[in-house]
């Protein structure tokens, strides 16, 4: 199952605390994707390691390109349909 197109710019955090119909097992393994020094830096100005570029990388360890192919499949339908449900 690929990444759903516009949540490739989401960070796992996001994710997990952003779509309704994400599970507390489902969050929590989002949750295990932040926190490493590997994380997509935050937006902003710029300054302090921010940017206002969005940002899709596989280096980013938070970003799907990078998490996604370590989940279930469960757990990638379930993320696409809340997704699906919240955009739509």
């Amino acid at each position: 199952m690929k990444i759903p197109t516009g949540l490739e710019y989401w960070t796992a955090d996001e994710i997990a605390e952003c779509l309704s119909g994400i599970s507390t097992a489902t969050s929590r393994r989002l949750w295990e994707f932040v926190g490493s020094d590997k994380d997509k830096p935050l937006g902003g100005d710029g300054s302090d390691g921010t940017t206002e570029i969005p940002i899709v990388d596989d280096s980013y360890g938070n970003q799907p390109k990078a998490f996604w192919p370590k989940l279930t499949e469960a757990e990638k339908e379930e993320i696409t349909k809340a997704y699906e449900a919240d955009v739509a």
